[in-house]
């Protein structure tokens, strides 16, 4: 019974890249680097991740300086997933997009993480909450997704078709001291 419990849960675990510094110069926004208060963050989020024995099966970075930056920083001699992607699609894309891509994951997959920049994780991390497609009627959830934040939430379905569909439960939410 409790293995029939574990396969009908799928866990997303949603983070923002760390503080990143405006005063350093940078080609583009996609190369801003993080602040010095950013890669402090990621340090104590690196903690936290080891404190809860974090691991994930696979875990998506968007490719922007200041993403794979903080995943550097949070990997440091720990190894957080099975498999890992760096990619574009995390940079600036649309939120429904981005719930797309998560919807076609494998089942074999338990559970994911995501590295990516704001609006996007916040918008998604409403949607999985409350489990609705249609979201602009009401106010978000969090009164900012922080940098360096980190959000767990738990969906109890099969399939990752159903993300956003169903409401899911936070199971945490960390923020730097």
């Amino acid at each position: 019974m409790e293995n029939e419990r574990q396969s009908s849960l799928k866990q997303i675990h949603l983070i923002r890249h760390s503080k990143s510094d405006w005063e350093t110069e940078f080609s583009s926004d996609h190369q801003r680097p993080l602040s010095e208060r950013g890669k402090k963050n990621a340090r104590s989020l690196r903690k936290y991740l080891k404190k809860i024995e974090f691991k994930s099966d696979l875990f998506l970075v968007s490719d922007s300086k200041r993403t794979l930056d903080t995943y550097k920083i949070i990997t440091k001699n720990q190894n957080l997933s099975s498999e890992s992607l760096v990619t574009k699609k995390l940079y600036e894309s649309d939120p429904k997009e981005i719930l797309e891509k998560i919807r076609e994951f494998d089942s074999k997959f338990e559970n994911v993480a995501l590295l990516g920049h704001n609006p996007a994780m916040e918008e998604i991390a409403n949607q999985l909450i409350r489990g609705s497609e249609d979201l602009s009627f009401l106010e978000s959830v969090f009164c900012k997704f922080p940098t360096s934040g980190f959000l767990s939430i738990q969906v109890e379905t099969n399939s990752w078709k159903e993300l956003g569909r169903i409401p899911g439960k936070i199971i945490r939410f960390w923020i730097p001291g």
